[in-house]
């Protein structure tokens, strides 16, 4: 047996065994797969076959999702490489008498089955898919395939190009332009179907969307394309051969020029390893590589609210966007969204949005706060001081409802005050999902990874529960003035207090840091 199918195989045996012998982990892989055959068994469409939505709008999602995960990656790489080995591989392996062809084929191997994991959240999204466009389990592996391949081809460009760059600015520069001129010419490109098309202009875009000059964008237009004959619209050979030549030309590249990836791989572990080791001890957070220093000192600010002025001049320095790039990610994905649904109104949107505040929820500065012990040194009341920590959280929650909701408030065609009515519930939902955030703090911060995931789901849902319950009754039973915008008022007054009486009975969570930490 060779030495890199032992490793291979060691792995995988002790990924098992680590996974037997951790009930929490094990729990919470079961809850996973349980809550993907819910997906799957719940989708059975009551709609007959000719009612169902134009496929190539799942072709035009498909190519933005597969556009973007390869850019985003490609564009990480001019900084950081593509992270396809990690710091024990380098251990062990670089110093090992291996060749350097074959440990790249072993690190390739690692990143395929890497990217496998990430695109399985694809397989719970089956279910409003097939209610809507009729899409079958078999499409959904192609999706997931696709989805598996840009990763994949994202993170090798990504290696190939931090190689031959990363000591020439001006070639990272010239490429960085290259992008960025395709991407205007895409852009371009699907607003003239846009502006073609006056009475249909979502039918312009998908048109433009699912074209050839789409289609030829490496990579992820590659693999739209074949992804749209997996659907039955055309022809998928093109695609996959364009990828596999683009994949062979990245390899013969990393392996016949005379180029030491070596060094470059090992910096990238090197960061890499070190941002997990810090996440996990909480004695640093990531920052960008230019920090914006400008004004220095608080200015304003005495006691417990010097901390609201704190988090401000952090998030200053901490990135130019108001909004973190995920949260811009998912308020496209909102809008996409309200296309597809308008004739649903606005309670699905509604609905899926505060599905997708779940996942960024724990970004606020407090979390990273209860690292430090200045929280807890600060000689004010605990409950004031958790109180103006979580002032920071405003205007980025306003900010990321105005972001979403006005064009979904436009796209569906709402009022001036439903719109605000979503404004303020979509804020509300963030005040109670960051109080349910510290509660798992208090409590489960030591716990296993597998665990927290698992109790942060549950009990944001729970808390949930009293808003929901509580429209649903006056709504159904009472004939709440609104319909669904008044149900949603509801909902948001409600959560309000429940978060401040959660966080109230949190405040204690100050006055031992051996709580937390």
């Amino acid at each position: 047996m060779s030495a890199l199918t032992y490793l291979t195989l060691t792995r995988l045996k002790n990924g098992i065994r680590d996974l037997l012998r951790k009930p929490a982990r094990l729990i919470y892989v079961v809850f996973l797969l349980a809550l993907l055959v819910f997906a799957v068994q719940g989708s059975g469409s009551t709609y007959p076959p000719e009612s169902y939505r134009d496929l190539r709008e799942v072709v035009a999602m498909a190519t933005a999702l597969f556009l973007f995960i390869f850019l985003l990656t490609v564009w990480n790489g001019f900084s950081k490489g593509g992270t396809i080995f990690s710091l024990s591989d380098v251990n062990l392996l670089f110093p090992s008498p291996i060749h350097r062809t074959r440990t790249l084929f072993y690190g390739l191997l690692r990143q395929i089955s890497t990217a496998l994991l990430l695109g399985i959240f694809l397989f719970y999204q089956y279910g409003w898919l097939h209610n809507l466009y009729g899409i079958t389990m078999a499409s959904m592996v192609a999706l997931f395939l696709c989805y598996t391949a840009a990763v994949f081809l994202g993170q090798v460009t990504a290696m190939t190009i931090y190689t031959f760059t990363s000591s020439h600015e001006g070639a990272q520069k010239l490429l960085k332009g290259l992008i960025i001129l395709c991407l205007l010419l895409v852009a371009g490109w699907l607003f003239w179907g846009f502006w073609t098309s006056p009475d249909q202009r979502l039918a312009g875009v998908i048109d433009a969307s699912v074209s050839l000059p789409v289609q030829l964008f490496p990579v992820g237009g590659w693999l739209g394309w074949v992804f749209s004959a997996c659907l039955g619209l055309g022809t998928w050979w093109p695609g996959l051969l364009l990828c596999l030549a683009w994949f062979f030309l990245l390899l013969f590249l990393l392996t016949h020029f005379d180029r030491d990836w070596y060094e470059d791989v090992l910096r990238t572990a090197e960061l890499a390893q070190s941002a997990i080791v810090a996440k996990k001890e909480g004695t640093m957070e990531s920052v960008p590589g230019k920090v914006r220093i400008g004004a220095t000192g608080l200015k304003k600010g005495w006691g417990a609210s010097a901390f609201y002025y704190k988090h401000k001049i952090e998030n200053r320095r901490g990135s130019w966007m108001l909004l973190p790039p995920a949260s811009l990610i998912f308020a496209v994905v909102l809008i996409g969204f309200s296309f597809f649904m308008r004739e649903s109104g606005i309670l699905p949107v509604f609905a899926f949005a505060v599905y997708l505040q779940l996942f960024t929820a724990g970004q606020s500065r407090i979390n990273r706060e209860l690292y430090k012990p200045f929280i807890y040194l600060v000689p004010e009341s605990s409950f004031s001081k958790l109180l103006h920590c979580l002032r920071e959280l405003v205007p980025s929650a306003l900010a990321e409802a105005i972001v979403v909701f006005v064009p979904v408030g436009l796209i569906l065609g709402m009022g001036p005050g439903a719109i605000l009515v979503c404004l303020f519930a979509r804020m509300s939902y963030a005040l109670l999902f960051q109080s349910g955030n510290l509660l798992l703090e208090r409590f489960w911060s030591g716990a296993s990874k597998a665990l927290i995931m698992f109790l942060y789901f549950l009990i944001l849902i729970l808390l949930t529960l009293p808003g929901i319950l509580i429209a649903v009754f006056l709504m159904v039973l009472l004939n709440l003035p609104g319909g669904v915008n008044g149900g949603l008022l509801v909902a948001g007054i409600i959560n309000i207090p429940v978060a401040l009486l959660l966080l109230y009975l949190l405040r204690d969570m100050l006055q031992y840091a051996e709580y937390n930490r």
